[in-house]
């Protein structure tokens, strides 16, 4: 059945999952003669409610600190969130808190299920940003109660990000105390016919130490499940930092840490930069998107990840993440791939190298130093999805990316699914651009394999190198040994000459310091 297991931790990873799980559950068909695109059963499972009625949950196990749940409902199953009250002769004392009111979009969606509400205009039943607080308020799935997965609230004097030693303990004593490997993933993994693997979405930043131990111990269970992990970097991990400025040193360190662990625990790994770092064009072209609203920038997120993981579960594909993982990666060496797109796409798009421009790297550095750039981007693989594009269009589409050393592998896809939930951010466009009201968008998204990820390798390695050289405080500050700190360097520099390949020549601060010696 190639089912997927899915995993996500932290709240961005919950953001971009809320919009992702929303895309899935449009593709449901409803109609005798509807026939639906994708396979439901490889992301959906089937159970039963408490009421005896069939239903499709997805099989997903959801990590988040207990305060961003926000007011996310189990009705489906029966409310057990409440854990039953020890009995004793004495009796017991409750102290409760109010319970978090319920979203005006899922306020709308309970009325439209239940009749009370008859009018189903977008403006009024849509999801709108200003008054989204947290990414349960416009999910439009029922979730599993093996699901929801409450990690602790940290205490407000402590960090939420960097803190990668803590962030490990953290799922050791979650894992100690819930059993989730045992519980959740044992009980999800044995309902499959046939696991293809697990997609992984993970914040770097809040949940990246967690993450890899989480990683670390699903390998010592299911070594030969593939994985496809998304990983999403801090604020700090596309921009000049220094070891003296300890809050972003440490970001970034973190971030280290995990494209390291992620790199050799996933079979497909794709970092993807913060959104606070994106650059203005071309990324967000057509677009009026606010780079500080996580409910908006994972919207975009989702639609690239929805559309790069589609064939995975479309109907007329035969990959799953194993054959992902050969196409990208003949050589088995190079499981880092980067994320790219162009979205929204206007109806009439003549092929160029100009119009190739519009395609965003969301993987990649802002940009490489002037003294590590000695060489051009070379590509080595691509998968590509267009999606929503009409039959008489492909021909040109094919005619120009087949004239690309290597051509890409495309597939076409059925046009982006964009329900109530999805955010309202079309900039005023030409004619041929999307408006917020239409239900289904063209998308173009991409996963490469290339030498741009040396440069990502290379700047994370330079820092630790300077935090080495300098033996810098933020070392300790993290509960990290000055020896662990070279093995990263190491480690992170031999990444860098793998993805740089034969050609490529990327300079360390000891070259650096050397040159200007001299």
């Amino acid at each position: 059945m190639k089912e997927i297991l899915y995993v996500q931790a932290g709240p961005l990873a919950n953001f971009v999952g809320t919009h992702f799980w929303n895309a899935q559950e449009s593709y449901f068909t409803y109609g005798e003669d509807e026939d639906p695109d994708v396979f439901h059963d490889r992301s959906f499972r089937e159970g039963v409610t408490s009421k005896g009625d069939p239903t499709f949950c997805p099989r997903l196990i959801v990590f988040d600190r207990k305060s961003h749940f926000g007011a996310l409902a189990d009705e489906l199953y029966g409310n057990t969130s409440d854990a039953d009250v020890a009995q004793w002769e004495k009796g017991v004392v409750e102290y409760r808190q109010d319970p978090i009111p319920k979203s005006d979009y899922q306020t709308h969606l309970d009325q439209e299920e239940t009749g009370e509400r008859e009018d189903r205009n977008e403006a009024e039943s849509g999801a709108e940003t200003a008054k989204i607080r947290y990414w349960s308020d416009y999910s439009r799935v029922y979730y599993h109660p093996r699901t929801a997965q409450k990690v602790p609230d940290i205490p407000e004097w402590e960090r939420a990000e960097g803190e990668w030693s803590k962030s490990k303990e953290l799922f050791q004593e979650y894992e100690h105390e819930h059993e989730t490997m045992e519980n959740e993933v044992r009980l999800f993994v044995e309902e499959c016919d046939g696991l293809q693997g697990v997609q992984l979405t993970g914040d770097c930043g809040t949940f990246g130490g967690f993450t890899d131990a989480f990683l670390t111990a699903f390998r010592d269970e299911y070594s030969k499940v593939p994985s496809l992990a998304f990983s999403l970097l801090s604020n700090a991990s596309n921009i000049p930092v220094s070891v003296d400025e300890e809050q972003n040193a440490m970001k970034a360190i973190n971030d280290a840490l995990s494209l390291r662990g992620l790199e050799a625990l996933s079979t497909i790994s794709v970092p993807i930069q913060n959104p606070s770092t994106w650059r203005q064009e071309p990324l967000l072209d057509g677009l009026d998107l606010d780079l500080r609203s996580p409910y908006q920038t994972s919207a975009l997120l989702a639609t690239h990840i929805e559309s790069v993981t589609l064939p995975l579960r479309l109907k007329r594909s035969q990959h799953d993440i194993s054959s992902l993982s050969s196409l990208l990666d003949a050589s088995g060496t190079l499981g880092v791939s980067h994320l790219s797109g162009m979205y929204p796409v206007a109806a009439h798009v003549a092929w160029s190298r100009e119009t190739e421009k519009r395609i965003f790297d969301l993987s990649a550095v802002a940009e490489a130093p002037a003294d590590q750039r000695t060489v051009p981007i070379t590509e080595y693989a691509r998968l590509q999805v267009s999606r929503g594009f009409a039959p008489s269009e492909h021909a040109k589409y094919d005619e120009y990316f087949s004239g690309k050393s290597p051509a890409p592998f495309s597939i076409h896809a059925p046009p982006y699914p964009t329900p109530t939930s999805f955010p309202h951010f079309f900039a005023p466009s030409p004619s041929g651009m999307p408006n917020s009201g239409e239900e289904k968008h063209r998308v173009l998204s991409s996963l490469s394999t290339s030498s741009a990820t040396a440069p990502l390798f290379a700047a994370h390695a330079t820092l630790v190198q300077q935090c080495v050289d300098r033996r810098a405080d933020v070392v300790g500050r993290m509960g990290l040994e000055f020896d662990e700190m070279r093995e990263l360097k190491d480690d992170l520099w031999a990444l860098c000459d793998r993805y740089a390949g034969p050609d490529g020549e990327w300079k360390t601060e000891e070259d650096v310091l050397s040159e200007d010696e001299e």
